[in-house]
Formats: C-alpha cells, sequence, structure tokens
C-alpha cells in the first residue's frame, strides 16, 4: 500500500519543482519556434515567473511538496483566506497522473474545507482541458470565466 503525504516545500526542493513544471508545462513550449538551449532559459523565466507572482499574490500560501512512498512526485499549493481556501496551484508529474494522486489530494482539502465551512475557489486556464474535466470531477463548478480562465468553486453540503 502507497503512503501519500505531503510536507512543506524547502529551499532545497527547487531542483524538483524546476523538473515537475518543466515536465508539466513544458509540452506548451513544444513547438515555440526556438533552440532547445532558448527553450530551457523560456520555461525556467516562467517557473520564476510563477513562483514570484504565487508568493507575492499569496503571502500567507501554504506551499507543499506532494510525496507518494517518501518520493517527490507534485506540490500543492494552498491560500487559506478568511471566506475561502483557496486552491492555488496542484501539479502531479505527468508519468503519474490519472492514478488517483490529485483526486486524494482534493479530497482531503475538501474535507478540510468542509470542516472550517469555507469553500475552496479556484483558477483553471481556459486552454487546459484536462485540468477542467479533473475539477469538475471533483464537483467543482464555474462560476464565472473570462477570455483565459475558468473561475471555479466547490462547497460542500454542509455549507450551504
Amino acid at each position: 500500500m502507497s503512503t501519500l503525504a505531503v510536507r512543506p516545500a524547502l529551499p532545497q526542493d527547487e531542483i524538483f519543482l524546476y523538473d515537475l513544471y518543466s515536465a508539466v508545462r513544458g509540452p506548451e513550449f513544444a513547438l515555440a519556434p526556438v533552440t532547445p538551449a532558448q527553450r530551457e532559459h523560456l520555461i525556467r523565466m516562467q517557473f520564476r515567473a510563477q513562483m514570484s507572482a504565487y508568493t507575492y499574490s499569496y503571502p500567507n500560501s501554504c506551499y507543499h511538496v506532494v510525496l507518494l512512498d517518501s518520493k517527490p512526485v507534485g506540490r500543492l499549493w494552498v491560500a487559506p483566506q478568511n471566506d475561502e481556501l483557496h486552491l492555488v496551484d496542484i501539479a502531479v508529474h505527468p508519468s503519474l497522473q490519472r492514478k488517483g494522486i490529485g483526486t486524494v489530494l482534493i479530497r482531503r482539502l475538501q474535507e478540510e474545507a468542509a470542516k472550517a465551512r469555507l469553500p475552496i475557489r479556484c483558477c483553471v486556464f481556459r486552454f487546459n482541458p484536462g485540468s477542467l474535466i479533473f475539477h469538475q470531477r471533483l464537483g467543482f463548478t464555474i462560476v464565472r470565466e473570462d477570455q483565459l480562465h475558468y473561475y471555479m468553486e466547490w462547497r460542500s453540503v454542509a455549507i450551504f
């Protein structure tokens, strides 16, 4: 039986977190008309920009490394707010996607939110249908949208 856990991200996790980002987001850059070195530089810049933006936008957030049998396999970034739990980001290495890891993580977050009587809110990139389907399957609904994002929410029956 596998053990799934989370722990706070540490500075020494940066290599893993970059590799995870590159594995998850790298395919988006695959068609860019650049050299491999330029692509690597672009992905690294995007990784740093995302980290800075999340840290700035969610200063009291909890950034975790997801561990499967003590091996890092993903990340979970949650920002507790007064009126919600904001799911900033969830990522599982592509080699382990569709194995239930993300579902377990979200179900745990849903239990926490239900106990606190808070909704979970998140933002899904409009051009990421896999993420949209994942969130909808776990009970999230679209509450608004714009040209780039779906803004989603999950509420426990106990909250209503």
